[in-house]
């Protein structure tokens, strides 16, 4: 790989190729790069995903698309989350979609996750491999949403997101959690990050504009949500989810006002400046069940 990225002259990309088409591994030798996808790169110079576009993944939509189990476990992939799963490698194609255990053995053995550590007999930790992976993924998530909402509400929504037009954000996104929680059934314990997690998913549709950063250092701590714009004149944006504590807080309002605390004193927004934002957006969602609050400020 190395003489490639010399004999082309691609020094520089060194980290950005790797990024996107490394990431597998054979035996116990890391390293390794997807083929087909380097010699496109270095034919075409842009960073994209060439492997995933050859052919149909229907096949793959299908069967993530099928359980809320596996759209949960979606959205920490795309958080870049190892998460824990049974690998069958004997999977049987017919009926696939109908059995979330054989799904995970299907996308080990084509290349779609790697396994990062063995557990136990059939149990592995698994992961997105590259960023090449990843731009499938999110697409995946993307016609999760556009199938649930109707029309371009979902492009009207992170519209008004971006332009700030904040209050009829609010207004849609309430309606949208009521349209979606209605089917998804979150356990008390794990609330807080599916929240998080649906949020995310929501936001992939602004891949083409933004970075979308999750649980990452800034300040003194970790956000839960940074959206970074390409351009640095563009609005930026904080995020912070907190569930109602019972028997800690009474209101809605109360938990908002323990995330702002949270987003001050870590000082989340410090690592936009560094790096020359100044349209920051602080915005803080607090749930209890299907009820949902925000404020921005």
């Amino acid at each position: 790989m190395e003489k490639i990225i010399k004999d082309f002259g691609v020094e520089e990309n060194r980290e950005e190729i790797k990024n996107w088409y490394d990431g597998y591994k054979i035996g116990k030798t890391d390293g390794i790069y997807n083929p087909w996808s380097i010699l496109n790169y270095v034919k075409n110079r842009e960073l994209v995903p060439y492997w995933v576009n050859t052919s149909s993944n229907d096949l793959i939509k299908l069967v993530l698309k099928n359980s809320m189990t596996v759209k949960e476990k979606i959205e920490r992939l795309l958080k870049e989350e190892e998460i824990e799963v049974i690998v069958d490698q004997e999977t049987v194609i017919t009926g696939i979609e109908k059995n979330e255990d054989n799904i995970w053995g299907l996308l080990v053995g084509t290349g779609y996750l790697k396994v990062t550590e063995k557990i136990e007999r059939k149990r592995c930790k698994v992961k997105i491999p590259n960023y090449e992976i990843k731009a499938l993924f999110e697409d995946i998530v993307e016609d999760w949403f556009n199938d649930k909402v109707i029309g371009n509400d979902l492009r009207t929504i992170l519209k008004d997101l971006v332009t700030l037009n904040l209050k009829e954000f609010e207004e849609k996104f309430k309606v949208l959690v009521r349209q979606m929680f209605s089917y998804m059934d979150v356990g008390e314990n794990t609330a807080e990050n599916f929240y998080h997690a649906f949020v995310l998913g929501m936001l992939v549709g602004l891949k083409d504009t933004y970075y979308v950063n999750s649980n990452r250092e800034s300040g003194f701590g970790r956000y839960d949500i940074m959206l970074e714009p390409e351009d640095k004149n563009g609005n930026s944006f904080i995020m912070e989810f907190k569930v109602l504590k019972n028997g800690e807080e009474k209101t809605l309002k109360e938990t908002i006002e323990n995330a702002k605390k949270q987003i001050e004193e870590k000082k989340y927004e410090e690592s936009l400046k560094e790096r020359g934002f100044k349209n920051i957006t602080k915005m803080v969602y607090a749930f209890n069940g299907k009820e949902v609050e925000m404020e921005a400020y």
